[in-house]
């Protein structure tokens, strides 16, 4: 779904190149028009549906908005040398790019979506919507829109909040950006909506009170929140009856909807992603636009380090590939993303602990996951030590997935690893069709 729109945030359906769609069009995959009201529980559902699909655009977790992240760390670099992968290769993006324009319209798509959902339940008259119906409808919307933001924050700190449907320009259209500590405070507002109205149910392709729980696990990671990031964590951990961590590591990726994974969205060949492709030799059936680092082959290849985890890089003809995704093929390219898993609870209650010098109880966290890869446990002797152990932990269970550039940011590690120096490209350029469109809009710093 590439796009190049120049739009205002909120008018994207308004302004827009002629060869572009509308930022608007809500009929995407499994969707409803723009023009059909959401006056029914059908439609509403149908129109939530939407929103899960906007999650899998193309754009953002399809693949664009995921693999400016990853090559921005250390694990991948641009093997095609197409000159957009090469911006985020050296941290040297540019506004004009087009990965920063699609994916900001993409990720406003859905959240768009999300506001349409949480607007028709709150003003719906159909008898046959009961109430625990519209708060799991309204909580999985809510969802939907915390995570989208926070991903945005991440991404280009501060942005501007959209909280109600847009449904055409007009004067009051143009928006200022919130600070990055706005955006956040209200992740955690719609955060607290979700978990109050999602049920304690377990499904792994929607979202549920535990995923919620989750996001705030992270979310209070970001902020530094140590005691609530623990708690949060800790809740989801305490479910054991639903969730546990899966041996040998290569389940995570070769069974779908397994005991890990909390959130994880469902790719099926008719909605696709061409992930796999972009990471596979030629040989294999892919592109290898991107590769995977020596460094990152190396670690991976050690089985102190590594142990299970060696699975996610192969070798053909003397090619190392990443090896995460592997629905290569034509009719059949639908790898699930896993957005929320546990392996990532532990993790960040590892983290929180050690920052609450609970040494012993960090690495008690830590070394559940590197007892499930077979690999050694860990020793620290102060939370210095341990911190610097988790940071090597997550660079493995999480390789090639959009983890590791944000972990460095996070904790300020960007210079130090990656001899990235200059902090004003810890986010990315706001795109400039955005800038030019909207009046109140402002480009970050440095770009």
């Amino acid at each position: 779904m590439s796009k190049k729109i120049i739009i205002t945030i909120v008018a994207l359906a308004a302004i827009v190149l002629p060869s572009c769609k509308k930022f608007l069009d809500l009929s995407p995959k499994n969707d409803i028009g723009e023009s059909e009201a959401l006056n029914s529980k059908d439609r509403i559902e149908r129109a939530l549906t939407g929103a899960y699909s906007r999650l899998q655009d193309q754009s953002y977790y399809g693949f664009e908005w995921m693999n400016a992240v990853w090559l921005s760390d250390d694990n991948t670099t641009a093997v095609g040398a197409g000159t957009t992968d090469l911006q985020f290769d050296n941290h040297e993006v540019l506004a004009s790019s087009n990965t920063m324009e699609i994916a900001w319209a993409a990720m406003y798509q859905a959240v768009n979506a999300a506001n349409n959902v949480i607007d028709a339940v709150a003003t719906v008259k159909d008898p046959g919507f009961t109430d625990a119906e519209k708060q799991d409808v309204s909580g999985q919307a809510y969802f939907i829109r915390a995570l989208v933001y926070f991903d945005m924050a991440r991404t280009w700190g501060g942005v501007p909040l959209v909280l109600k449907p847009t449904r055409g320009y007009d004067s009051t259209s143009n928006i200022a950006k919130s600070t990055t500590a706005e955006v956040y405070a209200q992740v955690l507002k719609d955060l607290n909506e979700a978990e109050n109205r999602l049920p304690a149910t377990l499904n792994r392709n929607i979202a549920t009170k535990k995923a919620a729980q989750a996001l705030k696990a992270r979310l209070y990671l970001y902020l530094k929140d140590w005691s609530n990031a623990a708690q949060f964590a800790g809740t989801v951990i305490a479910d054991a009856a639903e969730y546990s961590l899966v041996d040998p590591y290569d389940n995570l990726i070769t069974v779908k909807n397994n005991t890990e994974n909390i959130f994880e969205l469902n790719f099926t060949p008719t909605d696709g992603n061409p992930l796999a492709g972009i990471f596979y030799p030629n040989a294999l059936g892919g592109s290898y636009r991107i590769g995977p680092t020596q460094e990152i082959v190396t670690l991976l290849s050690d089985p102190t380090k590594a142990g299970g985890r060696s699975t996610l890089v192969g070798n053909s003809a003397g090619t190392a590939y990443a090896n995460r995704y592997r629905r290569v093929s034509g009719d059949q390219q639908d790898d699930d993303v896993s957005i929320l898993r546990l392996s990532e609870m532990y993790l960040i209650r590892a983290e929180a602990k050690a920052h609450q010098n609970d040494v012993t109880g960090g690495l008690q966290d830590l070394n559940m996951i590197r007892n499930r890869a077979h690999v050694l446990p860990a020793a620290a002797a102060d939370s210095a030590a341990l911190l610097l152990a988790i940071e090597d932990e997550r660079r493995l269970e999480f390789a090639f997935e959009p983890f590791r550039w944000f972990d460095l940011v996070r904790t300020g590690r960007a210079a130090a690893v990656l001899g990235v120096t200059d902090a004003r490209k810890y986010v990315f350029p706001i795109p400039t069709s955005e800038i030019v469109a909207n009046r109140l809009l402002v480009q970050n710093e440095g770009y």
